[in-house]
């Protein structure tokens, strides 16, 4: 049987696609493009966040000056540390010393082993300077800087954290003038320099309006010249000022003197403008002042009517001077001893509150012309 005949297949059409590769290959790119940019943000993001944490951890550290020690400074320590005790003669101070005054404060108080070792450096160079501005025969009875323990230095007294607070200089033991270095005592509460008259001389160093702890200061026998007239405007703690046979001091008073409250004045055997007027109307020592000891200034013109504004004044003397007539007529409710002796131009009648007060123990009115009270002695 012949076989049938197949019909004949369509032809094929074979249509031809277009490749997308190029787009994969753009769309992928891009991606990758995106992709890099989130991680760079990323990146980016977190420097700026690690910067702003460092910076504010850092904010109160503003230098680090502050709590470390110079390399000057650091020297200067470990000399005084290590090399002064065996040889405090040879510690340069003159390099020293202005170089740890100028220790940050913020580096002392988190360093007190150090800071109480400079502190010592410090006015172991205050006082040396002393020492070195004094003549042999002063040097000789001071006998310092033998070693560096100077709070058992001859006239020297410190108080319990090891501050200077007391310092005696009495003749020979004294300096030809006093130095630049005291100003180092700032710590000081009492200073006492009894001078031989020609020394010490010259005027008060600049740094001596740094010893803002001071509240007796004693100058005797000396050739110290006028005191700063803002000289108190500074040591404003002053309570006790002696001022005894200086004759190169001047007649005048600082103005800023009726600024303290000072409790005890006492000058003595120099020459002196009256300053009883202004003294009596300063209200600062119309309510401190204690005790006024003005004997043998050279005093001239009446006793003030203002006296009596002394409100705590337990002590007046005045002896050996020129004061005149008139008399006041009133006299401190307070006052305990009075001394008007050698007053020859002084005439009068003393004012019954004064010789009726019971407070009154001494009275002291001999060689004057005064008159009229049982209770004061006119011999």
């Amino acid at each position: 049987m012949p076989e049938p005949e197949l019909a004949e297949w369509p032809p094929l059409h074979v249509h031809k696609r277009k490749c997308d590769c190029k787009k994969k290959r753009n769309r992928r790119s891009c991606c990758l493009l995106i992709l890099l940019i989130v991680v760079l943000l990323f990146l980016i993001g977190n420097v700026i966040f690690l910067n702003v944490r460092v910076f504010s951890n850092n904010t109160p550290v503003p230098s680090n000056t502050n709590t470390t020690l110079s390399a000057n400074a650091q020297q200067c320590l470990s000399q005084y540390t290590l090399n002064a005790p065996s040889s405090p003669s040879s510690y340069p101070c003159s390099t020293c010393l202005p170089t740890l005054q100028t220790v940050p404060s913020t580096y002392l108080s988190s360093n007190p082993q150090n800071a109480q070792q400079i502190l010592n450096a410090i006015q172991f160079c205050g006082l040396r300077g002393i020492f070195d501005t004094a003549n042999s025969q002063g040097q000789a009875a001071l006998s310092w800087v033998n070693d560096v323990k100077f709070c058992a230095w001859n006239g020297v007294t410190c108080d319990g954290s090891g501050r200077v607070a007391n310092l005696q200089l009495t003749f020979p033991g004294v300096p030809a003038t006093l130095p630049n270095e005291l100003g180092a005592l700032t710590g000081l509460e009492s200073l006492q320099v009894i001078g031989g008259n020609s020394i010490p001389a010259g005027a008060l160093p600049s740094s001596f309006t740094n010893l803002t702890s001071l509240s007796n200061l004693h100058i005797e026998a000396t050739s110290i010249t006028q005191l700063p007239d803002t000289l108190f405007s500074f040591l404003t703690a002053i309570t006790t000022l002696t001022l005894i046979r200086n004759p190169n001091m001047g007649s005048s008073l600082p103005s800023s003197l009726t600024q303290l409250p000072l409790q005890n004045l006492v000058i003595n055997s120099q020459t002196l403008t009256n300053p009883l007027p202004s003294l009596s109307s300063s209200p600062a020592l119309q309510t401190s002042l204690k005790l006024i000891d003005l004997s043998s200034t050279s005093l001239t013109g009446p006793i003030p009517n203002t006296i009596s504004s002394f409100s705590s004044l337990t002590q007046l003397l005045l002896a050996n001077n020129n004061l005149q007539p008139p008399f006041p007529t009133m006299f401190p409710p307070s006052l305990q001893i009075l001394n008007l002796q050698n007053n020859t131009g002084l005439s009068g009648t003393v004012p019954g509150s004064l010789c009726n007060s019971t407070l009154l123990t001494s009275c002291e009115l001999g060689s004057t012309g005064l008159s009229g009270c049982g209770s004061c002695s006119f011999s």
